[in-house]
């Protein structure tokens, strides 16, 4: 009895179950609650935490405007520094003040203020002996210069003459407005500045003002939603401002750094380390404690939008529930007779309906043709375990005819710009219709051919045949004829491995074809490269005259001589008709070079980028010696322009190293040369180039043993010595800190 209660009851249960809408109307209020209960928790945690989410953004805010503020006088006392060690400065420092060597002077000095990072508005080298000062534009005896051009309340002349007798390296003056005095008492050219001055104790008698533009300073570093801003000394009297003639009383800080309310106002502040400057932001209290309130406005719309959402919810459930239910009864009427139904009167249904249709129908067709898609089955499995072919060749064991010799076939395609441009750079596209050609063309004459895709760029055929030896040269032909047409566009390369009888030999084959590929001469015609052929790849590299020649013509920026060694070249791999590999490994020597003339040089690798992506698409000797004729006149002039401007201690470093970066080099050695300090060599070697000394020395020995390495006849361990590294460990780890790669496996993916 039990058993006939359970099945009684069960369509009853199943009748009673929730439906389509029902759980769509319950999913949408759901989403519902859980907006409106964010929207409340929100408001809440908003009002509770905004308080302290303003005061530690502005905490924040002001530590990087200290930050910033330090780190540039640092950098300007630094920069003005490594200046005073200037020749000119020295020599000019005599009782008779030489007008003539003093132009010079101002030239560096504009120089020198054209990094306009540093933000200073001039500078100013007074000389002790004569009583003259030197700016970027004009020279005055001392109280001309203090008295006429840069005038000010508060350093007159007097206070910086009086300014030999302290002892001091680097010294930070309050910011105060400086004016040019015209002849008839009036003031002009009026500006905020911060005098720095900068003392080189082996030359007492000279010191340097660095005038920095103080408001330029304060709108790069200060950040903030009010503009009341200060800067107090250690004496608590102001250095900056933001605010003019305005004396306000601060509250007594305590600590270094923190924020202190007092009225209507929060301080906000925080003292330098280097400077010993306390920077203060003044932020209102009205700006701090703006919290959210309730309101009848925004109880209603969150009551309307809550309604709103609900009604929202249960027509749209209603609206999707309606289609779902006519269709569900449309594929039972499908199920049970179609033929005897009615079409629906919707369009959309009945088209589902045709479609339902047509797969009940087809369902025996397909059933049948199962034997039929095993081949497109086998198809893509052959496509899946190619792509382990490195890996694992066992399961290509089964992908292979037995019984059957095959040739391996692997077609590299080459596409022109101009197609990439009309087809927008969609290779693969492209590649679909080429392969689509061969494959129907291969398989009209041997039946159980295979043609895959392999890459956006790359067709492997797998041809099984006897007769293949008689035709297979052939239609490879006909198929060079055909893309012939097209040559404008799309070039190939048809590699085709030895013949083979058995299923392991087939990675053997695949190798081999990708072997083939090195051996394609440098043009732009379709070519067919056979395994028969005995011929040995042969590596281009520059012997040590050619290696001379270039660098020098680069490092000078020797236009002519560089066209002259690039025709040269040229024309030396025209007449032996070089593989594309040679030709390839000439472009990217010469690239290479080119780099390193523009890492000594400090230029942009700008214009050294495009040149290489017009250089990817240069595939004919005559394309090759155009490129180059357009490009070395930009290259040479950048180099020629900045060697002009060369700072002659980087200068001597840079040289050194091209020239004995085989031999044992330390920074004091270096030091020693120049005749300066190893800390500062070190600093200003990273300040000018953004490189640790060290790390260019091994750059510039990797970037030799690169070279080395490309050539099959050097071993790893010569290489290693002949670029300065005595031990092997040694150079196998700062090989690959640069390259990414080891030694062994960089020679590895040259010679592929």
């Amino acid at each position: 009895m039990k058993i006939i209660g359970r099945l009684l009851r069960f369509p009853y249960i199943r009748t009673k179950s929730p439906s389509l809408f029902f759980w769509l109307l319950i999913s949408y209020m759901t989403i519902v609650i859980l907006l409106v209960s964010f929207i409340l928790y929100s408001v809440f945690f908003y009002r509770g935490t905004i308080k302290e989410e303003v005061i530690a953004y502005n905490n924040v805010n002001l530590n990087n405007t200290m930050e910033n503020y330090e780190a540039k006088f640092q950098l300007i006392e630094n920069a003005a520094l490594s200046f005073s060690l200037n020749d000119h400065i020295a020599a000019l420092d005599k009782p008779k003040f030489d007008y003539a060597a003093g132009s010079k002077l101002m030239n560096e000095i504009q120089i020198y203020l054209a990094n306009q990072s540093l933000f200073l508005e001039n500078m100013i080298v007074y000389f002790k002996k004569s009583n003259v000062a030197i700016e970027k534009t004009r020279g005055a005896d001392a109280d001309v210069m203090f008295k006429r051009y840069y005038v000010s309340k508060t350093y007159g002349y007097e206070f910086w003459q009086s300014q030999f007798d302290n002892h001091y390296v680097t010294r930070i003056l309050p910011n105060d407005v400086f004016s040019e005095l015209e002849y008839n008492a009036k003031r002009t050219s009026e500006r905020k500045l911060i005098p720095i001055i900068i003392k080189n104790q082996t030359n007492p008698s000279v010191y340097i003002i660095a005038l920095a533009d103080a408001q330029k300073m304060y709108k790069a570093f200060h950040q903030s939603i009010t503009n009341d801003f200060y800067i107090l000394d250690d004496a608590q009297r102001s250095f900056f401002t933001t605010v003019n003639n305005q004396q306000l009383q601060f509250p007594a800080l305590e600590g270094s750094h923190g924020y202190v309310k007092k009225d209507s106002n929060y301080y906000f502040y925080k003292k330098g380390e280097l400077t010993g400057l306390t920077y203060i932001n003044v932020i209102p209290d009205d700006s701090i404690v703006s919290q959210m309130k309730w309101n009848i406005t925004f109880v209603m719309l969150l009551v309307l939008s809550i309604l709103f959402s609900m009604l929202v919810s249960f027509l749209f459930s209603m609206r999707f529930n309606r289609p779902v239910k006519q269709l569900v009864q449309s594929i039972q009427q499908l199920t049970t007779g179609f033929h005897s139904q009615k079409h629906s009167g919707i369009k959309e249904f009945a088209f589902i309906q045709e479609r339902v249709r047509h797969l009940l129908d087809s369902n025996f067709d397909i059933s049948q043709n199962l034997e039929e898609k095993n081949s497109l089955l086998r198809h893509y499995a052959y496509i899946n375990q190619l792509k382990n072919i490195r890996n694992n060749t066992s399961f290509l064991k089964d992908l292979i005819q037995n019984n059957q010799p095959y040739r391996v076939v692997l077609f590299k395609l080459t596409f022109r710009p101009q197609l990439l441009e009309e087809i927008d750079d969609d290779e693969e596209r492209a590649t679909l219709f080429i392969r689509a050609y061969i494959d129907k063309i291969l398989t009209e004459r041997y039946p159980d051919s295979l043609t895959l895709q392999l890459e956006s760029d790359q067709l492997l055929s797998v041809i099984y045949s006897d007769q293949a030896e008689h035709t297979l040269a052939e239609t490879l032909d006909g198929f060079r004829i055909v893309l012939d047409l097209d040559r404008a566009y799309c070039f190939s390369t048809m590699a085709v491995s030895k013949r083979y009888e058995h299923a392991d030999d087939f990675n053997l084959s695949f190798e081999q074809t990708k072997s083939l590929l090195l051996h394609r001469k440098f043009n732009d015609r379709n070519q067919v490269l056979w395994a028969e052929t005995d011929s040995r790849l042969v590596n281009y590299f520059l012997m040590s005259a050619q290696e001379e020649e270039i660098t020098a013509s680069l490092n000078n920026g020797n236009e002519s001589q560089l066209v002259q060694f690039m025709k040269r070249e040229i024309a030396g791999l025209r007449k032996k008709e070089a593989t594309e590999h040679e030709v390839k490994a000439f472009i990217n020597i010469v690239v290479e070079r080119t780099k390193r003339a523009y890492n000594v040089n400090h230029l942009d690798t700008e214009l050294l980028q495009s040149l290489q992506t017009s250089l990817q698409h240069s595939h004919t000797f005559e394309e090759l010696e155009q490129l180059f004729e357009e490009w070395l006149p930009s290259i040479t002039n950048l180099i020629k322009s900045k060697k002009e401007k060369k700072d002659h201690i980087t200068s001597f470093v840079f040289d050194y190293l091209e020239n004995h970066y085989a031999h044992d080099i330390t920074l004091d050695m270096m030091a020693d040369k120049l005749n300066i300090t190893r800390s500062y060599l070190s600093t200003y070697f990273k300040e000018k180039t953004g490189t640790y000394f060290v790390d260019y020395v091994n750059l510039i020995r990797v970037s030799r043993a690169k070279e080395l390495l490309s050539r099959s006849d050097v071993k790893i361990q010569d290489a290693a010595a002949r670029v300065g590294y005595q031990n092997i460990n040694s150079f196998n780890r700062m090989f690959k800190k640069f390259t990414g790669v080891t030694p062994s496996e960089f020679r590895k993916v040259e010679r592929v």
